[in-house]
């Protein structure tokens, strides 16, 4: 039996953004030395070794002669082209680093300092089994130097990401990371650990255990040696959980009255870094209880759990009958979101915003709740629908002004292929199809992009086109994505974005917001989050194809702006949509 308390916080207290910390960037898990030096992942920045398509390099940053921290700053001997992710420090001299897998084997490495910002590598820890399926990572070193907490998501998770525990053995080796069981992991995710000085108190941050605005943190004791054993986990007060992300939770080594939190409250969906007193918590007499639980890593994989973790898929049950998902309550409104980041996150989580839909009403049948969000739900137009040697008549005209305007038409096939441009046009043309056109596409230079089926032209088109001016919205229909996740459908989508990218260097002056929306089934928080990291899915591909990374912010809505009637599957088919928006 263990037993704890402390004194309750003081109402008011202060809550202090790191300003010369904090970019229009994505800050993430920050770590201090026992010098008050401040290490952290930054996002997409464009001094980033791998520039603004990177998804996480090491920063440094150290206070001045006023206490005041200082801007930070790149450390490009502990980074790569990928995501590299500092953990802590064994000693003075030596740090933990994940890299995941650009340039760097995948895993945790360690480096000794030779300088102020400068490191020399050493080795790869040897953990006997280490494999991260997930994009997502996130650990922290105890101040022991003695025992790892990570989340990840790999064998035996319940879930998306699970928290982990590895205890080092040697130098250089240290245990296979050992799940610490469904006390704390849930069917959702639980990332950013942090276990406290005293080795009793884990602090996370999930979107499980019954959250409602995203993920917000929590914390839960340790009842026994075990490491498999924990106390129902409790979130923090509501002055740190907000109805932003939470993304990270932990107390300044140098000063036991103080931590840092990561969180998005403020920054529109990125990860800023406040620093604000110490929740003192107090955790109740709890007798540990006797049963036959086991850990999810001690199960083999074909003992487990009908709900798959590796296939987003999966999860929705087949039938309300097997209610085997835990499930989560219906939120009701939701708050607009960021631009986003990391995703940090990101892929195999967003699977759990359709999860409280599924064990829902007549949903879990048609499971059509996949708008331009499930490839399965909307095929391409056949090649039998397309047109062969035969005719077009078009022309175009500001939608606005009804004046001619200069246009080009792209030739598609049903995949989205391009078969041939016709460029240079103005009035009305006749136009010769190329071989299997199924669609095409009609753009002008300061104006958003039309895109119409053969099959679908009278014997003369008049295209009318959007003039591309501020606040102007398109929905972007042909982008799929497959069923309740982030992941881009199929090669028609990508296509599609191409017309985007297309778009966007043809107009360089142009900035646009891509804002994510779902129908309302389901926990509101997770649709928003489903929601942003979707649109954040078509950012990284038009920043990987040559836009910038600051030309494109992101919003996630959720179900809080829909156009249509949620209580028809039509309805709620035409509210799951990706807009792009005009902002400049």
């Amino acid at each position: 039996m263990l037993a704890f308390c402390a004194f309750t916080p003081s109402l008011g207290q202060g809550v202090y953004a790191l300003k010369q910390v904090n970019t229009p960037y994505d800050e993430q898990q920050p770590v201090l030395s026992a010098q008050e030096e401040l290490f952290l992942s930054v996002a997409f920045h464009p001094e980033n070794t791998g520039g603004s398509r990177d998804y996480g390099d090491v920063w440094y940053s150290k206070k001045d002669e006023f206490n005041q921290w200082q801007a930070a700053k790149p450390v490009a001997s502990l980074s790569t082209e990928g995501y590299d992710l500092f953990i802590g420090f064994p000693d003075d001299q030596t740090a933990l680093v994940y890299h995941d897998g650009k340039k760097k084997p995948h895993g945790i490495h360690l480096y000794r300092r030779t300088g102020e910002t400068d490191w020399k590598y050493e080795y790869q820890l040897d953990f006997g089994s280490f494999k991260n399926n997930g994009k997502s990572f996130s650990a922290r070193l105890h101040p022991s130097g003695e025992i790892l907490v990570m989340a990840m998501n790999t064998y035996g998770t319940f879930g998306n990401e699970d928290i982990y525990v590895s205890f080092k053995q040697s130098e250089g080796k240290w245990s296979v990371p050992k799940n610490i069981g469904a006390d704390v992991n849930s069917f959702e995710q639980e990332m950013t650990p942090f276990l406290s000085d005293d080795r009793q108190v884990l602090y996370f941050s999930s979107n499980g255990h019954g959250t409602g605005e995203g993920r917000d943190i929590y914390y839960s004791q340790r009842l026994d040696d075990s490491w498999e054993r924990w106390s129902k986990p409790k979130m923090l007060q509501d002055d740190i959980n907000s109805r932003g992300v939470e993304l990270s939770y932990f107390i300044d080594p140098n000063s036991p009255y103080t931590a840092f939190v990561t969180t998005t409250q403020n920054s529109e969906g990125y990860g800023d870094i406040l620093m604000r007193r110490k929740e003192e918590i107090v955790l109740e007499e709890v007798t540990p209880v006797e049963d036959e639980r086991f850990l999810a890593a001690n199960f083999p994989v074909s003992d487990r759990s009908s709900v798959s973790v590796t296939n987003a898929a999966e999860v929705v049950p087949e039938t309300p009958e097997e209610p085997k998902v835990p499930e989560t309550p219906a939120q009701p409104t939701i708050e607009e979101e960021r631009p986003a980041a990391v995703s940090e996150e990101q892929g195999q989580e967003v699977e759990i915003a359709q999860e409280s839909a599924a064990v829902q009403v007549e949903e879990a049948k048609n499971v059509e709740e996949v708008p331009m969000a499930e490839a399965e739900e909307e095929q391409a137009p056949s090649m039998d629908a397309a047109r062969t040697n035969s005719m077009i008549k078009v022309s175009a005209l500001d939608k606005n002004t009804n004046a001619e305007i200069p246009y080009k038409i792209t030739f598609k096939n049903a995949n989205g292929d391009k078969l041939g441009i016709d460029e240079g046009l103005k009035g009305a043309h006749e136009l010769a199809l190329r071989e299997n056109t199924a669609k095409v596409t009609v753009s002008s230079e300061n104006y958003l992009p039309e895109t119409i089926l053969v099959t679908d032209f009278r014997d003369k088109e008049l295209v009318m086109l959007t003039p591309a001016d501020k606040g102007t919205s398109l929905v972007l229909q042909e982008v799929l994505f497959k069923k309740g996740t982030a992941e881009l459908a199929d090669q028609n989508s990508l296509t599609y974005i191409d017309q985007l990218v297309d778009f966007m260097k043809e107009n360089p002056s142009k900035k646009i917001r891509l804002e994510g929306h779902t129908d309302n089934v389901g926990n509101a928080a997770l649709n928003k989050q489903l929601s942003m990291e979707r649109a954040g899915s078509i950012r990284d591909y038009m920043v990987d194809h040559g836009v910038a990374f600051e030309r494109i912010m992101l919003r996630g809505l959720g179900g809080s702006e829909p156009i249509a009637d949620n209580n028809t599957a039509a309805g709620r088919e035409k509210n799951r949509r990706v807009e792009m928006v005009v902002i400049d």
